[in-house]
């Protein structure tokens, strides 16, 4: 009897433990990889959090190179798009993609040391897969939305 409830109880534990089976995730075919099975989870309260990190840094960044102030001071009558930059936003997005691509067996596809691989591989195929990241993770994507960059902080 002790066997079969220390049993469960690990089942449990794994269960609890487990990323793929606490959050959100979709399995795709990835036509343009020779119709790759992959699955997208949504982002984690700390991958989001690092998200919202990076973007701020990022924004910061631009606003330094044009010659702004890191943060953006509201001036009376100005709308809220002049205080905005263009950024680069696939680092940003090679992030999210990083973070939220496996495998069929569940296993992550890219360490976190691939960001900068992906972000300069970056095309309309790894832009999906981000948008439905972003979908699972509760943030609106597509035309119309707040861009999740903004969202981040770009304002």
């Amino acid at each position: 009897m002790a066997r079969a409830k220390a049993a469960g109880a690990q089942s449990l534990r794994s269960m609890a433990l487990d990323p793929v089976r606490n959050f959100k995730h979709e399995a795709l075919d990835v036509p343009e990889w020779d119709a790759a099975k992959v699955v997208v989870m949504a982002l984690s309260a700390g991958d989001w959090a690092e998200y919202r990190r990076r973007a701020a840094a990022a924004v910061a960044a631009a606003r330094a190179a044009v010659g702004l102030t890191e943060i953006p001071e509201e001036e009376e009558g100005e709308a809220p798009a002049a205080r905005l930059v263009d950024i680069d936003s696939s680092p940003l997005y090679a992030f999210v993609l990083v973070r939220t691509l496996l495998d069929e067996s569940h296993a992550r596809i890219f360490e976190d040391a691939d960001v900068e691989t992906v972000a300069k591989a970056f095309s309309p195929v790894h832009d999906r897969l981000v948008g439905k990241a972003f979908e699972l993770s509760g943030v609106e994507a597509g035309a119309g939305a707040q861009d999740p960059v903004e969202a981040a902080g770009n304002d």
